[in-house]
């Protein structure tokens, strides 16, 4: 009687989990709950925007994969938006309509669309998402919320690490303030937004917030500041300006404005400065987590991983535009690129 009630129950949870993105296509076994059980799976890879940056976090992913000889064991289906959200959307309902094992979505966005969509079904290691406790997406770094099944991995850029690094090369004068530039549609520059705030008001540094609808108006914000009440610039982590950095970048340095950016692709598009993160380490992160995962590992053992080796990152075009002579301390560790 032990024995029937066992697998009565056995059979009642593989049907209750039925429609949980555990479909037939990986073959093997069905997974219960959120440890994979399956020889063979299929990963939804969904990335928001096409950059340099997410090529680097795509391809180590690939590769890590391959090198632990799991590239036939573990399918990777990777579709971009290209930039545009109803695409994405799109992208992983169909994740979830084919029943696939995992989605991996890259960047916030993406991350949060995965966790509305997927809705606590689909389990999601997400990849390079800011700040995932201010998103939503867990409830802390070390605890899964059961409503999103979501972990993954953070490479936030401190934002008082980028103003600290500002008042050390560029402190400001007398009268002048920084000016914070956000995103007003995207989550992970209102994070990065407040934090910058934060650490303002709590250092007494005089600050005003401007906020931007796309490049376009970002551009037109920045015309309109004054290189006589602004000290420096900080613009938030933003994927879409990141990838498109160049107008805005050159506008601030025409008007003697150094810009800070929260990701060294706004360095390489005309930023002054930023910190740099190694996106290939970043995607390795993610694809031994996706492999742990699949080894059998619960989602609920597996906090989110942040990276924290930070590289500050000066472009000498931009620098050498300003004038601006760096410490000895920040110019023996910068590394130096040029405006692409």
């Amino acid at each position: 009687m032990k024995k029937l009630t066992a697998l009565l129950m056995s059979l009642l949870l593989v049907f209750a989990l039925a429609g949980c993105g555990g479909g037939d296509e990986g073959g093997g076994e069905t997974k219960t709950g959120t440890v994979n059980e399956k020889d063979v799976i299929t990963v939804g890879f969904v990335q928001l925007v096409d950059m340099a940056d997410a090529s680097q976090m795509h391809d180590s992913f690939i590769q890590t994969i391959q090198d632990a000889g799991l590239g036939d064991k573990i399918n990777i289906d990777f579709e971009s938006a290209s930039g545009d959200a109803a695409t994405m959307s799109t992208i992983i309902q169909g994740f979830v309509d084919n029943g696939y094992d995992l989605v991996v979505p890259m960047l916030t966005p993406p991350a949060q669309a995965a966790v509305s969509i997927c809705g606590g079904e689909t389990p999601i290691i997400f990849m390079s998402v800011v700040d995932p406790v201010y998103s939503k997406i867990m409830p802390d770094l070390n605890t899964i919320d059961p409503a999103n099944l979501a972990t993954g991995t953070s490479n936030t850029i401190p934002a008082d690490l980028i103003i600290t690094t500002a008042q050390a090369i560029t402190p400001l004068e007398e009268g002048k303030k920084v000016c914070i530039m956000y995103n007003t549609s995207q989550n992970n520059s209102e994070c990065t937004m407040q934090a910058a705030k934060t650490y303002c008001e709590d250092n007494s540094i005089p600050y005003e917030v401007v906020g931007y609808a796309d490049v376009t108006d970002a551009i037109t914000q920045a015309q309109a500041l004054s290189a006589d009440e602004i000290g420096y610039v900080y613009v938030t982590l933003d994927s879409i300006i990141a990838s498109n950095f160049n107008q805005l970048g050159q506008t601030l340095t025409d008007m003697k404005i150094p810009v800070y950016g929260a990701a060294d692709a706004m360095t390489q598009g005309g930023a002054f400065c930023s910190y740099g993160v190694d996106y290939g380490t970043v995607g390795e992160m993610t694809a031994d987590m996706v492999i742990d995962w699949y080894n059998g590992k619960a989602l609920e053992d597996m906090p989110c991983q942040q990276y924290s080796n930070f590289a500050l990152v000066i472009n000498s075009d931009v620098q050498n535009a300003l004038g601006i002579t760096l410490p000895e301390d920040y110019a023996a560790q910068a590394t130096y690129v040029t405006t692409k």
